[in-house]
């Protein structure tokens, strides 16, 4: 931990933390080829300030702290079918779509059906343009995004403009960009971190069930065997059977505590086939049997008697 380059790699995580707590989710850290714990840390993060990003902080969005968000304004011009017929060049840094994968194609396929619905029906209703709505834009490789749009029309033509205002993104401290990084590298584990984030969601998901086998978890989350197992003890350093079994029992834990719930109908509702199996993974989890836990009654609800 205390060589040179992983002194760096902290100064440049705690750059990006500090931007996060002032508002500044445009900034990412730019990976290197060492493969350890602290490239984990910053996939993690830069993926925190992705989802932040586009989850809260909207195309329009000033940001007030002054940080590293330049807007620009965006034209599409469409024809009455809403094909693509061209648009300014900040529409592919926004929707990061090539200008050959845009022109002349459908407007469709870069919003969402409900927005897609409510543009034609600014135009079928004859509403005095231009006007302005809020449509949802798909990019390429992020979130939805929504967009406050002005639409209109040239005179004397029957082109549909789209007049919006995009953010350009600035993705990384360049004074801290390390020689050895590759796009390669860092789309490769972007991807693994995305695939573990999918296999963790459903494990919490489906806690009461008994968990499948690794071979029919590689399968539905279309990777191998060895790639997932070892990713998630990569990301979580525990094995996939001996988080779901710990999530369960914590969840049983808090039910037997917080409700009225008997023991035999909870241990069910966590995956256990019968109750002296779960009896004995939950006193060698937490030192104890789960009919020794006090139940706090003054948490639970009781229904009125009729």
């Amino acid at each position: 931990m205390e060589r040179p380059h992983n002194q760096k790699r902290i100064v440049t995580m705690h750059q990006m933390l500090f931007e996060m707590a002032r508002g500044n989710f445009n900034s990412r850290i730019p990976l290197s080829s060492y493969d350890d714990e602290l490239e984990t840390l910053v996939v993690l993060i830069n993926m925190v300030a992705e989802e932040m990003k586009e989850s809260i902080f909207h195309v329009g969005y000033v940001n007030t702290h002054k940080t590293n968000q330049f807007i620009a304004q965006t034209t599409f011009v469409l024809d009455v079918s809403f094909f693509i017929k061209s648009f300014t060049p900040e529409v592919t840094s926004f929707l990061g779509y090539s200008e050959s994968e845009l022109i002349g194609q459908s407007l469709a396929g870069i919003l969402t059906s409900s927005s897609m619905e409510e543009l034609q029906k600014v135009l079928d209703e004859s509403v005095s343009l231009p006007t302005t709505i809020a449509l949802d834009f798909m990019p390429k490789e992020h979130l939805p995004v929504s967009v406050s749009c002005s639409v209109g029309k040239l005179i004397n033509r029957s082109e549909i403009i789209l007049n919006l205002v995009t953010p350009v993104r600035k993705d990384s401290y360049n004074s801290m960009v390390y020689q050895n990084e590759n796009d390669r590298q860092i789309k490769t584990r972007k991807a693994d971190a995305l695939l573990i984030q999918k296999l963790y969601d459903y494990i919490l998901a489906h806690l009461e069930e008994p968990l499948p086998s690794l071979k029919v978890l590689s399968s539905k989350f279309g990777t191998n065997e060895h790639k997932l197992k070892d990713g998630f003890r990569h990301f979580f350093k525990t094995s996939i059977y001996q988080f779901y079994n710990d999530e369960r029992l914590k969840r049983a834990y808090f039910m037997i505590e917080h409700t009225a719930i008997p023991l035999k109908n909870i241990s069910v509702m966590n995956g256990f086939n019968n109750y002296p199996n779960f009896s004995k993974s939950f006193k060698k989890r937490f030192g104890f049997s789960p009919y020794e836990l006090k139940r706090n009654e003054s948490d639970f609800t009781f229904l009125p008697e009729n």
